[in-house]
């Protein structure tokens, strides 16, 4: 049962529509690398948890601040036996444990979700007390990319290897659970607690003016050349109304810069591929909520 689905962020949204749109710095291009990719290892390990979900609550991205401690947690799974907390990666490569650290073999550094599950767990544990659940918790690290190999690890670990999912999902899908009043009303409390948005996100750095202007195909991040009823991407051909493009461009905008206006001016300016003003503003004036200040008049949010 799922009763919060799995959304892209606002930190991946906003990195994704920057990227498109002037060349990220390296740090920048690194973690949106990193962001991208440990969402779609979340979303493959959701995947994976489908055939056990009938009697079991699904709960992906939850992030929680408890006496100014913040923790996110990549999937809780209820069950009436056990709660279950992953620490989903998506590592690809040949891996080496030495004592806390994890090292690819090309020397480079990262985060070992066996130290995130240590500090994450008893702030989770917190939090399903407060609610009234005493039921055990485990924490386990799944890591789901095919690619992926870890030297030096002692068998008793809390890790699921790739090759070991299929038989993983079995072991939990043979023992029994039944969904009842009770789990269904705490996933709806531990939802009510999640954040909305993580306060630690890195966002890149941008400005309007150095950003490019126009409509970006969202299959593969090309810009639209012309404007017409469909638009068409000369890069991998894929094919877009042009009303659900425009309107999607603008609210990648309005995520951008929240603090402009969006006015006819500059939402042809921002689509630039828009053949006349008169365009943009039959579009906004259908779809958005206009707010009159004179020459000053801009459109609010979507009707």
């Amino acid at each position: 049962m799922k009763i919060k689905e799995r959304t892209e962020s606002k930190e991946l949204i906003i990195l994704r529509a920057v990227d498109s749109r002037k060349n990220l710095n390296y740090e920048e291009e690194k973690h949106f690398f990193n962001i991208e990719k440990g969402f779609l290892g979340e979303k493959q390990f959701d995947e994976w948890l489908q055939p056990v979900l009938n009697d079991r609550i699904l709960l992906p991205d939850m992030q929680f601040m408890r006496n100014s401690n913040f923790t996110q947690i990549d999937t809780i799974l209820l069950t009436s036996q056990l709660n279950y907390l992953f620490e989903v990666k998506n590592y690809e490569g040949d891996f080496i444990l030495e004592g806390d650290n994890l090292n690819r073999t090309d020397g480079i550094d990262f985060k070992n979700p066996l130290i995130q599950m240590k500090r994450n767990e008893p702030l989770v544990r917190n939090v399903f007390q407060s609610l009234g659940c005493n039921i055990p918790i485990v924490s386990l690290a799944v890591f789901v990319n095919p690619y992926f190999h870890l030297y030096n690890a002692p068998k008793n670990l809390p890790i699921i290897y790739p090759a070991q999912l299929p038989r993983f999902i079995e072991k939990i899908n043979q023992k029994p659970s039944q969904l009842n009043k009770t789990q269904i009303d705490l996933a709806k409390k531990l939802v009510s607690r999640t954040l909305a948005e993580n306060p630690y996100e890195r966002l890149p750095v941008y400005k309007y003016e150095e950003l490019k202007k126009g409509i970006v195909c969202p299959f593969c991040g090309w810009f639209y050349r012309s404007y017409s009823r469909v638009l068409k991407c000369e890069s991998c051909n894929g094919k877009e109304d042009s009303l659900i493009a425009v309107l999607r461009s603008l609210e990648e905008f309005r995520l951008l810069f929240p603090d402009r206006r969006l006015s006819v001016s500059q939402a042809f300016d921002w689509c630039g591929i828009i053949k006349d003003k008169k365009t943009i503003k039959n579009i906004l004036s259908k779809h958005f909520n206009l707010i009159k200040l004179g020459k000053a008049s801009y459109y609010d949010d979507l009707n």
